[in-house]
């Protein structure tokens, strides 16, 4: 029995080690190169406040914010900070309708939008870009 709690507490402390490591390793606002800031201004305030996954996850989309067109890079910043907001299950749920709408045909996807732009607006049109996937 003695020996299953040692290892179970090295096991533990294992993990939480690893999970700090991670943690240092995502950098604060003031770390971040300047075209990384640029991409990711909409949320620079709640930066340093977000979790390291999601910060690790942001950057790699950040690295392609320079390839965005103008209007692309308006879309991703009108969202970015919404998005950051979710929660990781919202994200997860928005990622898994995402792919399912690609998967539907042309026509029907046409059919979706139209309801969508109906129901919020234009400015909310849904694009082929998602934060943070």
């Amino acid at each position: 029995m003695a020996q299953l709690t040692r290892n179970f507490l090295i096991c533990l402390f294992s993990f939480v080690f690893s999970a700090l490591a991670l943690a240092e390793n995502a950098p604060l606002w003031a770390e971040l190169s300047i075209p990384e800031r640029t991409a990711l201004t909409p949320i620079a305030y709640d930066w340093d406040h977000l979790p390291a996954q999601q910060r690790h996850k942001l950057l790699k989309v950040a690295k392609e914010f320079a390839k965005l067109t103008p209007t692309q890079q308006q879309i991703f910043y009108s969202r970015l900070q919404p998005w950051t907001r979710m929660s990781q299950g919202q994200r997860d749920a928005a990622r898994n309708n995402f792919k399912k709408l690609q998967e539907l045909p042309r026509p029907e996807q046409a059919q979706i939008k139209q309801l969508w732009l109906q129901t919020v607006g234009p400015e909310s049109a849904p694009t082929d870009k998602t934060p943070g996937q």
